[in-house]
């Protein structure tokens, strides 16, 4: 794995660099200043030159893998003013005219905030945004072993670089397949275990009138425009895309659908704190607080034996492991005699990945598209990170 920091300020980038370097499985470059610039220029003439008659990649970024981008890149000297960029922008550029996996792009929500809304940066280019007090957080390169604050939505940046593959891989086979069909949702039928509402299939293009919209779709028509808008003046780019950059885009919104639109639900597909929340006789020790907090990992370890036939395949679609929740709610039944009284008050927080007793768990009202949109934070303190902003402030005194 070769990671990319792409910042006007060197120093800091570098002390991101000497973090990074403890826990990342592969090698981190900082471009300094006027790389970043050089960059930058080339993006811009690459985007130009490809709303012309032939798709013209930018090839400086080959061999990386995953990007992060400050957001905020004033600091650069620009030869011309026209070749400045947000990180924002720089991502949406990279995206398009590069082969990069996964792109990080910081401080563009603040430098250590957490989303009450939980809908935030559904829209962003980036594919993950975080602030700069936790690009340097273990937590967000791990699977398991989270201490204190760290987000529950964070995926384990060592394994993104494969799974973006992986599912560039996938999409690729399957281009022009119904994108609906082919992972498993029902449009129609409301009462299927597999319903999905045309309110979240619509962040991706689907309604009534589109049910057979298609992975090409998604980025050839724009139809994935409410999770990555592609400008008007780049359909021709999009147009000039080889099959492998059509998939490789498409990646890309997909992910941003499937991580930051359909899993915070919960409903019709959920993870496994979530969703033994709903079932708790499938926790091998109910009673048990370290029992729960087993489940609490974002690979397929200590998984309940009950969930496993309703795994959601391919299981490199999502960042951990997800199961088809409504179908699981209907036949995974309560054996005669569970204990409820015997179970603590425990509730699932977002800010911790972690259970904690409900006393000291805050609840709040999420966006997210689910007919239950109450989640809980912890609202950690005490954190070896700066101060957390908890964002709307507001949703913590509904």
């Amino acid at each position: 794995m070769k990671i990319l920091i792409l910042d006007d300020e060197t120093k800091r980038a570098k002390l991101w660099k000497e973090s990074l370097d403890k826990f990342v499985k592969g090698e981190v470059v900082v471009y300094q200043p006027n790389e970043v610039s050089s960059l930058i220029g080339e993006l811009h003439k690459s985007r130009l030159a490809s709303r012309g008659e032939k798709f013209v990649p930018v090839e400086a970024l080959n061999g990386f893998d995953l990007v992060i981008i400050d957001y905020d890149l004033l600091g650069l000297e620009m030869e011309s003013p026209a070749a400045w960029a947000t990180g924002a922008e720089l991502a949406y550029s990279i995206r398009l005219m590069s082969e990069v996996g996964p792109v990080i792009v910081v401080n563009q929500f603040g430098t250590n905030a957490f989303d009450l809304t939980m809908r935030r940066s559904v829209s962003s280019y980036a594919d993950v945004d975080v602030g700069s007090a936790q690009i340097q957080s273990p937590g967000l390169w791990l699977s398991s072993g989270f201490e204190l604050y760290r987000p529950w939505h964070w995926p384990n940046l060592n394994e993104e670089i494969k799974r973006f593959e992986l599912i560039q891989r996938y999409i690729l086979q399957k281009l022009d397949e119904p994108v609906m069909a082919t992972l498993g949702f029902e449009l129609e039928d409301t009462e299927a275990s597999n319903y999905i509402s045309y309110e979240v299939a619509a962040f991706l293009g689907s309604s009534p009138g589109k049910k057979d919209m298609t992975f090409r779709d998604i980025v050839v028509s724009n139809d994935g425009l409410r999770l990555f808008n592609i400008l008007e003046k780049d359909v021709k780019v999009i147009e000039n895309f080889s099959v492998e950059q059509t998939a490789r885009v498409c990646t890309a919104i997909l992910i941003h659908w499937l991580e930051k639109v359909v899993l915070p639900s919960q409903e019709v597909v959920a993870d496994a704190p979530h969703l033994s929340g709903q079932l708790p006789w499938i926790v091998s020790d109910a009673r048990s607080l370290e029992a729960w907090n087993n489940l609490c990992r974002l690979d397929a370890v200590n998984v309940p034996e009950a969930l496993a036939p309703f795994a959601v395949v391919p299981d490199f679609l999502f960042s951990r492991p997800v199961f088809w929740a409504e179908k699981a709610r209907r036949e995974i039944a309560c054996p005669e005699g569970f204990a409820f009284a015997e179970l603590q008050p425990l509730q699932f927080c977002e800010d911790s990945s972690s259970f904690v007793l409900e006393d000291d768990a805050s609840s709040f009202p999420s966006d997210v598209i689910a007919f239950d949109k109450k989640r809980w934070v912890k609202v950690v303190k005490n954190s070896a990170l700066p101060t957390i902003n908890y964002e709307p402030q507001s949703y913590l005194l509904m």
